[in-house]
Formats: C-alpha cells, structure tokens, sequence
C-alpha cells in the first residue's frame, strides 16, 4: 500500500546569507552526512535564489551525481576540467558526474548592476561507481516545458543519463489537463510554481510529496512540478 509524508515550504530547512537563500528538502548546510538523513537515492534537493552577481565560488565535489534545474535566470558554470564558461538557462538542466574528483563554481550570469536574481533546484544522487572521470552536460528543455505535459529530464533514455541506476527525473507543467506521473519505491514531488492536487493533498510552491511504494501519481491544478522516482534506497529501511 502506497504511504504518503507531505513536507510544507514553511517546515523545509532554510538557511540564508547575504547573497543567497537556501530552502532545503535536507539540513545541506554544514551538514557531512548527507546518506543518513536521504530520502531514496536523493540525498540533497535545494531551491536556492542567488543574488546577482553572486553565487558559489570554486569547491570540490567526488563520487557524487548533481542535476540542477534552472527555474529563472541563467547560471555561469565553470569547471576545473576547462577554462570554458557554460551558461545554463531557465528551462536548462545540467548534470555534473564529479567521479575522482572536480572543482566548480556556479554564479549568477546577471551582473552586480542587473537586478536579477537566479533561482535553481539542485538535486544531489550517490554515484554507483566511484572514481569515475568526471564529466558534465547541459540539455534545453524550454520547448518541452513550453508544450505543458510531463517530459523526462534525466535518467535512463533520457537526455541526461545519470550515473545512479534507478532514478529517473520528471518535469511536468500541469495546467487544463490532468498530468500522470510514474511511480516507484521511493517517490518525491516538489511543487516548483503554483497549486497542485495529488494523491489527496493541495501542495503549493515550495511543498514537498514523499511516496513509498507507488504505482503513479494523478496532478492536477496549474503550476510545475519537479518529480524523482527512484527505485532504492541508499540504507535499506
């Protein structure tokens, strides 16, 4: 029997400094056991708005899957592997396979001067295989997003291939029509913008659905929602 946990935006960790505010699925900051407090295979997903100008400076990263998701604004990514400046943008997704080991940094491509901030979901996964060659890469998804339904962002078959078997990320704009999401073992739907109706519940932005053993998910209402199913858990309860 499916098993529903909903988490409010309001009882989400936050953590804020003057440059960037963090709303967190998982205590992130500061914390360095990241498995033991995971849900599934996700052992970090944070909604972080950036101040202009601003972001994250050059830190490492090992053995660890990131997928973020750029929601407004664009994000300058650079990388110890290259000196090149990828510019990811709302309607992006980007996925970074740190393996034996990189540098990164990841900053507000809007200037101090522009007013604009950026608003990103990163997803944080543990890699099946350590020690791998690290290797990144971007996707627009604006079009799909554009179109309204469910498409498929990473995971198997997808755009972005990822380096944990058995998860898989979904992105729906549900708008007139009703929305079917795929299940799992372990299910987490965050609500990005707007009001959803889904298993019962009335979730808004910032809302967090955690599943166990579901079959699919019905979405209903207006706004877009940000979906992992993942077939494992890193403990098994």
């Amino acid at each position: 029997m499916s098993t529903f946990t909903v988490i409010r935006s309001a009882d989400r960790d936050h953590w804020r400094d003057s440059a960037i505010l963090s709303r967190q699925s998982f205590p992130a900051t500061g914390n360095f056991d990241l498995e033991a407090n995971a849900f599934g295979l996700l052992m970090m997903h944070n909604d972080d708005i950036v101040s202009p100008g601003e972001g994250f400076d050059m830190h490492f990263h090992k053995d660890v899957e990131i997928l973020s998701w750029i929601v407004d604004g664009a994000v300058h990514h650079r990388d110890s592997g290259s000196d090149e400046i990828t510019e990811v943008r709302a309607g992006m997704a980007q996925h970074i396979s740190a393996g034996s080991g990189v540098r990164h940094s990841e900053v507000n491509a809007g200037g101090y001067t522009s007013g604009r901030t950026v608003r990103v979901v990163q997803s944080w996964l543990p890699a099946d295989e350590k020690g791998t060659p690290p290797s990144h890469k971007s996707h627009d998804f604006a079009a799909d997003l554009a179109a309204g339904g469910v498409f498929q962002v990473a995971g198997p078959g997808s755009p972005l291939p990822l380096g944990t078997t058995g998860a898989a990320l979904y992105i729906a704009r549900v708008d007139a029509a009703p929305v079917t999401l795929p299940g799992s073992a372990y299910v987490h739907l965050y609500v990005i913008d707007g009001e959803v109706e889904v298993a019962g519940e009335t979730l808004r932005e910032g809302d967090v659905l955690r599943g166990r053993d579901v079959e699919k998910l019905e979405v209903t209402g207006q706004g877009q929602v940000l979906h992992w199913v993942m077939d494992r858990a890193i403990t098994p309860a």
